[in-house]
């Protein structure tokens, strides 16, 4: 006998979105068979106009254990119950199939794809100022050699007295430092990220943190002082440390990057993440909210690609919040009807000037947050995602 499953088991996020208009795509397939390699945001946009309000439509069925795992070769269809849309699953297909069976080792499909938020999940940490300041830090490599790899020794100071022999630790390079540059008196932190390279000349001027004489001499005014918020750093190798003392000698287990003096020492983050992600809107999106961060790209980044934003646990940020970006408008001269030194641009100088309307470029799902700042995914668009980019509520495309 057949037996239909519903597809996911969080009744109360759906309970919660369901009170909101659910417009299918005009296109939309009845069923569909699941495929290596799809996710449960991908079905979803087969189905759906606003793919982030999938848990309105997947309904729990308590009577069946596992109710969210959806496995290649399961046939998805769209029903309707009391006259609203319904995603069920018949997974009686698929276990009349033995090539199908046979695809089910590799497991259920995932709400993202975890590989390409795996390396945000381990490896990078946002670290406060005062955190930063007291990490112990390498000072050399044996030899003096500029880089060290595996099997290599490298010396470290300020390594916590309970940390010992044969503890493991993780060496990490700090990759941006991010700044609070609002303005006296206004209450919207305004971030902005400073690249950190070893060598300052690598790093265009204007992401680069200030200098030694700036921080002496206009740095110290009020108005110049910027707090520094955090500093993200990404785990460069694994260590395990072979002899304490100050400096502390640590041998390099394992590493994805060579150590180099400067690097950091953190602790292994044994945290234990859940990468069961169900998208849904903030009830109320901070008018500052901006994208302060792309990775591994220099012009902008699209599908299932990272960004870090300037929104943290500290202003309700959770794993899930769903958010559509916009590139923000420019503002540009109207040399059609106030040409330059004319009589109506000097008559209207507040009319010589216009913004552009902001431009819809996609949507990204928060999975990673920390105190003030979060890493998320990009999930789809129709432009790439940029720095400054802002960000608003998933159902608004313009």
């Amino acid at each position: 006998m057949k037996r239909i499953l519903v597809l996911t088991a969080v009744l109360f996020i759906a309970f919660s979105v369901q009170a909101q208009d659910i417009e299918l795509r005009e296109d939309h397939p009845r069923e569909y068979v699941v495929q290596e390699g799809d996710t449960l945001w991908d079905i979803a946009t087969r189905f759906l106009e606003r793919p982030w309000q999938w848990p309105a439509i997947w309904h729990a069925n308590p009577q069946i254990d596992d109710p969210h795992l959806i496995f290649p070769g399961d046939v998805i269809s769209l029903v309707f119950v009391g006259g609203e849309p319904r995603l069920m699953v018949d997974d009686s297909v698929r276990r009349m199939s033995p090539e199908v069976r046979r695809e089910q080792l590799d497991g259920p499909i995932s709400t993202i794809p975890y590989d390409a938020i795996e390396p945000f999940l381990r490896q990078p940490r946002i670290i406060s100022r005062d955190e930063f300041d007291s990490l112990p830090y390498v000072i050399a490599n044996y030899e003096q050699r500029v880089m060290a790899g595996p099997g290599d020794r490298t010396y470290v100071r300020g390594l916590d007295d309970d940390i010992g022999v044969g503890d493991e630790v993780v060496v990490a390079r700090v990759s941006f430092q991010f700044e609070d540059r609002r303005a006296p008196g206004d209450d919207d932190i305004s971030l902005r990220r400073n690249r950190m390279r070893h060598g300052p000349g690598q790093v265009p001027s204007h992401e680069r943190p200030a200098g030694r004489v700036w921080q002496s001499t206009f740095g110290r005014m009020e108005r110049f002082d910027y707090p520094v918020i955090g500093y993200e750093m990404w785990e460069a190798a694994r260590a395990r440390v072979i002899q304490t003392g100050d400096p502390a000698i640590l041998e390099l287990t394992s590493g994805r990057r060579e150590v180099m003096e400067g690097d950091r020492v953190l602790p292994v983050d044994e945290h234990i993440f859940d990468t069961t992600f169900h998208p849904r809107a903030m009830d109320d999106t901070p008018e500052r909210a901006r994208v302060l961060a792309i990775s591994e790209a220099y012009y902008g980044v699209g599908h299932y690609q990272i960004v870090a934003i300037n929104l943290g646990s500290a202003d309700g940020i959770e794993p899930g919040h769903t958010f559509s970006a916009f590139r923000p408008g420019e503002k540009i001269r109207d040399n059609l009807r106030y040409p330059l030194l004319s009589r109506e641009a000097r008559l209207n100088s507040d009319q010589r000037y216009v913004t552009l309307p902001e431009e819809y470029a996609g949507q990204l799902m928060v999975f990673r947050p920390f105190e003030n700042i979060s890493y998320a995914i990009v999930l789809d668009g129709t432009n790439a995602i940029r720095v400054d980019d802002v960000l608003d509520h998933p159902d608004r495309e313009l």
